[in-house]
C-alpha cells in the first residue's frame, strides 16, 4: 500500500450523512480507502486488495483520548467494526470489510436511529437559534451603518443570514421527514 495520502474534495451536509457514507463505500469499491477528514476534504489511501463498507456516527461529548471515548470505540470494536478517525469530536468514522450482499449499519434498531435523527436536528435547531441572536445583535449595533450603506452592507449581509437560515431550516425539515419516516 502507499503512504501517500489522495485528497478529494466534498462538501457534504450533515443530513445527508447516509450519501457520504455511500461515497466512501464507492471509493473503497475503486480501490481508495478513507483515512481522515477535513473541512470539504477526504483523504484516501490507496489499496486494491481489500474493499470495507464505511458507517458514520454522530456523537457529542466523546473528547478523543477520554476513557469514555475508549469506551465507545470499544464497543463498536466488539461489533465488528474498526474505528478509522473522528472529524470535529463529533463525526465519526467506522468500517469492515465488505461482505458482498450484506449492508451494516451502526445502528440496528429504529429507536436508536430516531435519536440520532433527532440530535442533528436539534444541533441544528440551536445553530439557527444561536445566529438568530447573532444577528439581531449586529442588526442593532450595526443600525446606523444599515441605513448609511444599506446596499453594500445591509444587504448582503440579510441575504447571508437568510442562506444560513435556510439551509438550516432545511435540514430541519430533512431530519423530521426522517424521522417521521421511521415511526410509520
Amino acid at each position: 500500500m502507499d503512504d501517500k495520502l489522495i485528497k478529494r474534495r466534498r462538501l457534504t451536509m450533515s443530513w445527508n450523512f447516509e450519501k457520504e457514507e455511500q461515497w466512501l463505500n464507492d471509493m473503497s469499491r475503486d480501490g481508495l480507502h478513507f483515512k481522515k477528514a477535513s473541512t470539504a476534504s477526504s483523504f484516501f489511501a490507496k489499496d486494491e486488495s481489500v474493499r470495507y463498507t464505511y458507517r458514520l456516527d454522530y456523537q457529542t461529548g466523546q473528547t478523543l483520548g477520554s476513557s469514555k471515548f475508549q469506551e465507545y470505540i470499544d464497543l463498536y470494536k466488539d461489533a465488528g467494526w474498526e474505528y478509522v478517525s473522528s472529524y470535529g469530536s463529533l463525526w465519526h468514522y467506522f468500517r469492515r470489510e465488505w461482505q458482498p450482499g450484506e449492508e451494516p449499519r451502526l445502528y440496528t434498531d429504529r429507536d436508536s436511529l430516531i435519536m440520532l435523527y433527532k440530535r442533528l436536528q436539534g444541533v441544528m435547531a440551536v445553530m439557527m437559534l444561536v445566529n438568530l441572536v447573532i444577528m439581531l445583535v449586529n442588526i442593532v449595533n450595526l443600525s446606523n451603518l444599515f441605513s448609511e450603506r444599506l446596499w453594500t452592507l445591509g444587504v448582503p449581509l440579510m441575504v447571508l443570514y437568510l442562506f444560513l437560515f435556510a439551509v438550516l431550516g432545511y435540514g430541519c425539515w430533512r431530519m423530521q421527514k426522517k424521522v417521521n419516516g421511521l415511526k410509520l
